[in-house]
């Protein structure tokens, strides 16, 4: 993507001077960014960076203690509790590290239980045909592999057709092969159903696959660069 394209774009969420403490320790310095519609933004750093916190005040799983989030024209960080869930309902997806799907559900209903009965779902045949789901749908999570149960979550994290995808180290548990299936199987769906994709990483190379590369430090952002030159999923080499 071009400087000159990226003008264009429409932003969909931006921050303003965010901080975010635990304790004594202050986890984000004042963090402001805009983020535009339908792309794939890699937020990258080493573990404390900042990076999930960053995240999870984005996408509104914590508040942060000074500073801004909007979404559009809303203000998320200064939702109500129930103003808040109704926006993650309708507008947001989340893919965690660890999968976190039923265990007495069969791959089928834990997708079906991401359903928002409030807005139009996706195609569920064309999705679990594009995760490769198919011949897995009346398994039960302890039957499926680590990459398979990733897929399942998020089938379940995108069927309500959310316009933000968050993903947090959501190769983190998954081998080499796995974890670019995963990331190929990502920027597919970002493809097809046009969805904005944040996804925090320490790799390198699965940053190197994004629109766009975000680098944290120290709970500040070291660098912001539009990535020229996206690779595939399938050039990652790991080290």
């Amino acid at each position: 993507m071009s400087r000159e394209e990226d003008m264009h774009m429409e932003i969909i969420m931006k921050t303003e001077n965010l901080t975010k403490d635990f304790g004594k320790e202050q986890v984000l310095k004042g963090i402001t960014l805009t983020i535009h519609e339908n792309t794939f933004t890699a937020i990258l750093g080493p573990s404390g960076s900042g990076k999930s916190t960053l995240l999870n005040i984005l996408s509104g799983l914590i508040k942060p203690a000074t500073g801004r989030v909007w979404c559009e024209n809303t203000i998320i960080s200064d939702l109500s509790e129930k103003q808040l869930a109704s926006w993650k309902r309708m507008d947001v997806g989340n893919v965690f590290q660890n999968y976190l799907l039923l265990d007495n559900l069969t791959v089928q209903e834990n997708i079906k239980i991401g359903i928002c009965p409030h807005k139009p779902s996706l195609s569920f045949d064309r999705l679990v045909r594009i995760l490769q789901l198919e011949e897995l749908l009346n398994k039960f999570p302890a039957e499926l592999s680590g990459g398979q149960q990733q897929r399942t979550s998020i089938a379940r994290a995108v069927i309500k057709s959310p316009r933000l995808l968050f993903c947090d180290e959501a190769t983190g548990s998954l081998d080499e092969e796995n974890s670019k299936n995963v990331v190929e199987l990502l920027h597919s769906l970002q493809s097809a159903f046009g969805m904005t994709i944040l996804f925090t990483t320490h790799n390198p190379q699965i940053a190197k696959t994004a629109d766009r590369i975000i680098t944290m430090k120290n709970g500040m952002i070291q660098s912001d660069i539009q990535n020229e030159h996206p690779i595939t999923a399938g050039n990652m080499v790991w080290g």
